[in-house]
């Protein structure tokens, strides 16, 4: 197999959370038809990607630990490709849109070893 020396791939990771659940008022549902929109932008943006289950996350939001179920969602990026910003500035749209139709304070894109975290006004939405 021939390989580019140009050409240097980096995994990307998305996290697609349940939303707001405590309230119930964010269904599931909505968090799976953003798994597959997300999987099929990052299919058409960047030639596929995978998802993984449902797996549990926290963080810490000042004194308390917030809990959430999360999808991860993986693709790997050719760094060389002509038109990466532009398809990285497209993702970072539909997260912003997931992150207000979940209700949530922040979405993040890694990319290698560099995370990109998108505050989310509550009054953006």
């Amino acid at each position: 197999m021939e390989t580019n020396p140009e050409s240097r791939f980096d995994r990307l990771q998305l996290f697609v959370p349940e939303g707001e659940r405590a309230s119930k008022t964010i269904p599931v549902d909505l968090h799976d038809r953003w798994v597959v929109k997300l999987l099929r932008l990052c299919g058409r943006l960047f030639g596929g990607a995978t998802s993984y289950g449902r797996g549990v996350g926290v963080w810490e939001d000042g004194s308390t630990l917030e809990w959430d179920r999360v999808t991860v969602i993986e693709s790997w990026l050719d760094l060389a490709t002509e038109d990466l910003c532009r398809k990285l500035a497209r993702l970072r749209l539909a997260l912003r849109e997931m992150g207000k139709m979940l209700d949530q304070k922040a979405v993040f894109l890694v990319l290698g070893d560099e995370i990109d975290t998108m505050e989310i006004g509550r009054d953006e939405g």
